[in-house]
């Protein structure tokens, strides 16, 4: 290639790539499988960068409230009304993005209970040696399970003593692990994880579907580009990458 012109083709890269943006992302970890996937198509069609970290919901409620700014909050929007009224948001930037709802899994081979009623997975609960849930101050499902179902169930204390709270991330790696029989948790969190099986959702009576949802906050450095992901995330081309790891539209 002539000196001039690989000159001028350096010359192009290096002014695309100082025009790309650094979109930054605060995201449930229930987003995760779909999400990793959405970015990356995003990414590469947009020739911006996002750089995202996945917090529990306890701990995304910390960082917030601590002053911390990025351009994008993914969370369950049940929760958007606190981060609004806290002015942390941008409510007329929301982009509904995918649901999921929560299950159980068991390491793989173990014999799979019968959750298929409220009776058999009340059975299956106080059956098994040993569980593992969200903390309920960290977790969307842990607080479902330990303040709604389990009350409901009459069995709180009988199951919370042999639980292990889990602290965010794969908690079903603990069934992986064999440190645990059985895990309650967000399905889309437990389906990548090596080891173990999906039994199933909860009884629909007892199931919770959470929605997450996109929102920009107030302050956010890159609001366009931002804004731009966001609408790819809640189209049919962004949402196909949540739909094939088991997610649901909203």
């Amino acid at each position: 290639m002539p000196t001039a012109l690989f000159a001028a083709t350096l010359g192009f890269a290096a002014a695309s790539q100082a025009g790309a943006a650094e979109v930054t992302v605060l995201s449930g970890g229930a987003a995760k499988s779909g999400l990793t996937g959405a970015i990356a198509a995003w990414e590469k069609k947009s020739g911006h960068h996002v750089k995202v970290e996945f917090a529990p919901a306890g701990e995304m409620r910390k960082k917030v409230a601590a002053g911390e700014i990025t351009d994008i909050l993914i969370v369950p929007s049940e929760n958007l009304a606190e981060y609004e009224k806290a002015g942390a948001i941008d409510m007329g930037a929301r982009r509904d993005i995918a649901a999921v709802a929560m299950g159980v899994a068991v390491r793989k081979g173990a014999a799979a209970p019968d959750i298929s009623t409220t009776e058999a997975f009340k059975r299956a609960l106080t059956e098994t040696r040993s569980l593992t849930y969200m903390d309920p101050t960290r977790g969307t499902s842990g607080k479902h399970f330990d303040e709604a179902v389990l009350p409901r169930l009459g069995i709180r204390d009988e199951v919370r003593a042999k639980a292990t709270l889990g602290q965010g991330g794969f908690i079903a790696e603990k069934v992986a692990k064999g440190e645990v029989d059985m895990a309650i948790h967000q399905i889309t969190e437990m389906s990548p994880v090596q080891g173990v099986t999906v039994v199933g959702p909860l009884p629909a009576e007892l199931q919770k579907v959470t929605v997450y949802s996109g929102i920009l906050m107030k302050g956010a450095k890159h609001r366009a580009e931002a804004q731009a992901l966001l609408d790819f995330l809640a189209s049919a081309e962004g949402r196909k990458y949540f739909i094939e790891r088991g997610y649901t539209a909203p």
